[in-house]
């Protein structure tokens, strides 16, 4: 009898322990659910770092406003470079325009203001007039009609792709094409951009876009300056260097950057279908590049040094020229002549 006593008076004390444990862990749990479900009661801050922390940043469309100060950089470019050519002054001051290019629209806006790219949006902005900006219009009319007034000089001052062929130039090291190869290699860029045009027409391929040898230097170089930006700023983007393309695309760029060291921009003469547009506007340009007859002894001291193979002099078929379609207002010519024949 005690025995059973014992026992039950355990069996009451286990239930009533029983009892409130179940109790208090239903406490538990309903304040664990309100803290999860209720707002009344949640820190929102700790939400915001959670959120900032796991959750993948939203980048947002580029600023409209930025659009307009590349447009504006672009502008005071090439009217930069028109007045050194106007006043003839030094090719380096046109190297500082180049390099000012390279950094700013290549690196850190990513070759924006790509020609390739301004070639494919502008043929499918004709047939989809909501697909152009007003800003991207300006971007591709304002070199076109300045080089109708002095020539090329977007491809020296105001182009990132043709900012990195300029600053490859080697003068001991360049190597001139043979007259007739150089001629019928004109027709190239010219054919590209028809199939620019057929293919932007058609709407299956940016063919312009595709043949830029340069997009994994600019879009790389943007990223690791926006992940700098970001670990200043103390949230970093990634944890390791992002790398835009793979071994096809750099292989392009390796190939096209070892031909511009021994060839002159040769990415401008034989594929950018942009250049074609600017060389056939150039022919009837206002204010082209000459040479004085007077004053030209025939030293070919000019020839050398053209990255595009501009200029003809031959005494014995009395030919003293500059191409209009080939000039890209790069001073180069002025430089090494010591008599002054060359007038911009």
């Amino acid at each position: 009898m005690k025995a059973i006593k014992l026992l039950f008076t355990i069996s009451l004390i286990s239930l009533i322990l029983s009892s409130g444990a179940v109790q208090l862990h239903a406490q538990t749990v309903t304040k664990t659910d309100t803290a999860c479900y209720t707002k009344e009661q949640i820190d929102q801050s700790e939400i915001a770092t959670f959120r900032d922390k796991w959750l993948p940043h939203e980048y947002l469309p580029i600023s409209e406003n930025l659009v307009y100060l590349d447009l504006g950089i672009l502008l005071l470019m090439m009217m930069a470079g028109i007045w050194f050519v106007r006043k003839n002054k030094p090719a380096k001051w046109l190297t500082w325009l180049a390099i000012f290019t390279l950094v700013y629209l290549g690196i850190l806006r990513g070759g924006c203001i790509c020609p390739m790219g301004l070639t494919s949006n502008m043929v499918m902005g004709i047939l989809n007039p909501y697909m152009i900006s007003f800003a991207g219009l300006i971007m591709f009319m304002a070199p076109l009609i300045i080089a109708l007034f002095i020539g090329r000089i977007f491809c020296t001052a105001g182009c990132p792709l043709g900012a990195v062929q300029h600053l490859l130039y080697r003068r001991k090291k360049t190597l001139r094409l043979p007259e007739k190869v150089n001629r019928y290699l004109k027709i190239a860029p010219i054919l590209v951009l028809l199939a620019t045009i057929f293919f932007a027409v058609k709407g299956t391929l940016y063919l312009a876009c595709e043949l830029d040898p340069y997009k994994p230097l600019f879009f790389t170089g943007k990223a690791w300056f926006e992940q700098g930006i970001a670990a200043v700023a103390g949230r970093p983007m990634e944890p390791r260097l992002l790398l835009s393309f793979g071994i096809f695309g750099w292989s392009y760029l390796a190939v096209t950057l070892v031909a511009g060291y021994w060839i002159e921009r040769p990415f401008c003469r034989l594929l950018c279908p942009y250049s074609a547009m600017l060389g056939v506007i150039s022919l009837v340009s206002f204010r082209r590049r000459t040479i004085d007859r007077a004053k030209c002894t025939y030293c070919n001291a000019c020839v050398k040094p053209c990255p595009t193979q501009a200029i003809s002099i031959s005494k014995k078929q009395d030919i003293q020229k500059v191409s209009g379609y080939d000039c890209i207002q790069c001073n180069r010519c002025s430089d090494s002549c010591r008599f002054g024949a060359i007038k911009s």
